[in-house]
């Protein structure tokens, strides 16, 4: 079973995988949100996934990666 913590709030999803040591950001940038992930505990290794307009975008990709991730 996978090991997952969920966070919503207007401005940001995080989603941390910690089966997999991975964590996944979504972060409201202006008109757009930036989707980027990292391992956890890792900032230094931020890495830019995607760019999406909406938070319904935001959060299908968030689901996405989790589904690659399992």
């Amino acid at each position: 079973m996978a090991n997952i913590e969920l966070d919503l709030d207007d401005d940001a999803i995080l989603i941390e995988d910690h089966n997999q040591q991975q964590q996944l950001i979504a972060t409201r940038s202006g008109d757009s949100w930036r989707v980027l992930e990292e391992p956890i505990d890792k900032s230094n290794q931020l890495a830019t996934r995607t760019t999406v307009n909406t938070p319904t975008q935001a959060l299908i990709e968030t689901l996405r990666w989790l589904a690659e991730n399992e």
